[in-house]
């Protein structure tokens, strides 16, 4: 018998091989096109995968449809500032959105408000 002689290289192992994807006959006859519906579960998939910045925009747009967006207090005015009567009647706010007003549930002006999407405003804006 013959003596083999073994020679490491690395201390990795190989690569496995990329073994390409045979597409059944189907494919072959559209000449390579999806159909829709294949189209819209391959963007299902994509946008499913456990990514950070799939998770984070998921994270952001169940925010923004729950509780609003954030704004912040910009100009007020109010009757009796620095008493416990305080009430104020005009509070204006800028945020995501623009300028917008809103008076607070006990008559006051928080500093910081999340204040909820103005749907009808952003789909004029969209469709012109």
């Amino acid at each position: 018998m013959s003596r083999i002689k073994v020679e490491v290289v690395s201390r990795k192992a190989p690569r496995p091989r990329r073994r390409k994807r045979h597409f059944g006959q189907r494919m072959q006859a559209l000449g390579g096109r999806r159909s829709m519906g294949a189209r819209i579960v391959g963007a299902a998939r994509w946008l499913m995968k456990p990514r950070a910045l799939t998770w984070i925009a998921a994270a952001l747009a169940t925010v923004t449809v729950t509780f609003g967006t954030p704004h912040v207090l910009v100009t007020y005015r109010c009757n009796g500032v620095g008493t416990q009567a305080t009430r104020c009647f005009e509070c204006r706010y800028v945020g995501v959105q623009g300028m917008r007003e809103y008076l607070g549930p006990q008559w006051n002006c928080p500093l910081v408000t999340m204040l909820p999407v103005n749907w009808s405003a952003l789909i004029v804006k969209v469709t012109g």
